[in-house]
């Protein structure tokens, strides 16, 4: 059963970067997706991460959300409970982010950390940055529905036959989840 509920603007934090970061100690190796996020209008947020480094793991509960109207979007929405009380929302573009919203369901985990004025990949290893378990809420079906569609509706506008858009769908999300469950060498 669906549940409806609005959710406020002011909960949406901009997402402006996306990577991965595998190391031995998080994940038996495996790669965890990260987004890297605008936090200037919602410093509290930039606070609570940088929280995270000297305290406890806190209280979050997580929620895939979907628009009412549109398949072009969903949302993940964190509602913290400690160390302070903050709810936020990602907002993922199919089309742009789907495969960072699949490695997240497949990972069960992601990294978010604060922008700051570095734009390279390779500072944002030295920064702050919390990781957050995403457990199996039940959204997977349905999300894979959406993601299926929108890859299918992307290899059709390229040119492909219907027969040939779904035979490069199901290829296309089979190497992705293939690369993303890559694990580093152990030593």
């Amino acid at each position: 059963m669906k549940k409806v509920r609005e959710i406020s603007g002011d909960s949406i934090v901009p997402i402006v970067g996306d990577g991965a970061i595998a190391t031995e100690e998080v994940g038996e190796g495996r790669m965890i997706p990260l987004v890297v996020i605008d936090c200037s209008e919602k410093v509290e947020f930039r606070d609570l991460i940088y929280a995270h480094e000297n305290l406890i793991p806190g209280d979050v509960n997580i929620t895939w959300v979907t628009p009412r109207w549109g398949n072009k979007k969903v949302g993940l929405l964190l509602e913290f409970k400690k160390p302070s009380v903050l709810e936020v929302l990602f907002q993922f573009d199919i089309k742009k982010q789907g495969i960072v919203v699949d490695a997240i369901l497949h990972s069960n985990a992601l990294y978010i950390q604060p922008e700051e004025s570095e734009s390279k990949v390779s500072k944002w290893l030295e920064k702050a940055r919390i990781l957050i378990e995403i457990p199996d809420t039940g959204f997977l079906q349905e999300w894979d529905k959406r993601y299926t569609k929108t890859i299918s509706k992307n290899f059709k506008k390229s040119g492909f036959s219907r027969a040939e858009s779904k035979k490069a769908t199901e290829e296309f999300k089979i190497k992705a989840r293939e690369i993303w469950a890559q694990r580093m060498k152990q030593n």
